[in-house]
């Protein structure tokens, strides 16, 4: 008997006289279009799997695309499913979800390791869905999770080095990507300039002393985010404005974890919205944007108050610059770019 009838057997006492079959069925949000190939989407729909923090980034980005994108469309929210049903529970009902949709791809965002690997096995090796895997956090979580990401068909990685070792490794259904925005959520409202210099994202690491820097030589900045004054989670309704309204937006690129420069989706999510970008200079950054063209680099944060400074004194280059970014991100970092690039990979890639 496979591990997979094992826990099928365990799962029929515990359900009551409920099937899985009709667990995916009340639990599944989904839009069948019968002459659209079908994503089966998996990922968290709380931020950081916490309903009291608000909806997720992915949820934002890659959930409210796809559904814009007109695809036939299942949503698997599996944080919630497993914090409702548990883990063998929710693992049974994306298996069964599988069969019964019988998606053309299954694209998968992950953030914690909380479905049965043999799910992940079975899926990919034996049916015709073709599984992708979203790594964040690859520059520091790679050894952490090889043991899911190998299970995939396809491996999405946003870390150049991660990527880069799996082709050395011969992992050749990898493909570097990158974040980007949802330019159906952000855009460029009619709201007056309310801020100088913005600065939205959690108060920790070098963030704090960092801003200090700023304020110290002489610019003031408005921050938002937990830790910061009494600041609480800025929702999307609050952040798209606090964009909108900023003269400057401030992007801190040090991660949380691993202390590396890391692209973020608050790169693209500002020049999206009309602001001009200040952000940590990178090698990698180079290959989305031109600095000082299309949006404004620093070294440390005495060089970003002095940038700011600058910028804020020259309204016209200032605003060219803003004009210059949002074009850019528009015409080649949306979601709907991203994702459609590594649908395209996806099927071409033999397997």
């Amino acid at each position: 008997m496979s591990r997979l009838s094992r826990i099928w057997n365990r799962l029929r006492g515990a359900l009551d006289s409920r099937s899985v079959e009709v667990l995916i069925h009340e639990e599944l949000e989904n839009r069948i279009i019968g002459d659209k190939p079908t994503v089966l989407y998996v990922g968290a729909r709380y931020d950081y799997g916490n309903s009291d923090w608000g909806l997720s980034f992915e949820h934002y980005n890659f959930f409210h695309t796809l559904r814009a994108m007109g695809y036939s469309f299942v949503y698997f929210d599996y944080d919630r499913l497993v914090q409702r049903y548990g883990g063998v529970v929710a693992s049974s009902m994306l298996r069964q979800a599988v069969y019964y949709y019988s998606p053309d791809l299954l694209f998968y965002f992950h953030y914690l390791d909380w479905i049965d690997h043999e799910v992940w096995k079975e899926v990919s090796s034996e049916l015709p869905t073709k599984t992708i895997i979203w790594l964040a956090d690859d520059h520091w979580r790679f050894e952490e999770t090889r043991g899911v990401w190998e299970l995939f068909n396809v491996i999405v990685t946003t870390d150049r080095e991660g990527y880069e070792r799996r082709i050395k490794e011969g992992v050749s259904r990898t493909m570097l990507s990158q974040w980007g925005f949802n330019h159906y959520l952000y855009r460029r409202i009619a709201t007056p300039k309310l801020y100088d210099l913005s600065f939205v994202g959690r108060c920790h690491g070098v963030r704090r002393s960092f801003v200090d820097t700023i304020e110290k030589n002489g610019v003031s900045v408005a921050t938002f985010g937990q830790g910061w004054n009494r600041g609480s989670r800025v929702s999307q309704a609050d952040l798209i404005r606090i964009y909108s309204g900023s003269r400057i937006s401030l992007n801190i690129s040090l991660s949380s974890t691993g202390g590396k420069v890391q692209i973020k989706g608050r790169d693209f999510e500002i020049p999206g919205s009309g602001s001009l970008l200040l952000t940590e200079e990178s090698e990698d950054l180079r290959d989305y944007f031109v600095p000082e063209d299309e949006i404004v680099t620093y070294r440390d944060a005495d060089d970003a108050a002095e940038k700011a400074r600058y910028y804020l004194e020259h309204d016209e280059e200032r605003e060219r610059i803003c004009g210059r970014g949002r074009e850019r991100a528009l015409r080649d970092h949306t979601m709907e770019r991203r994702v459609t690039d590594i649908f395209n990979f996806s099927y071409n890639i033999n397997i």
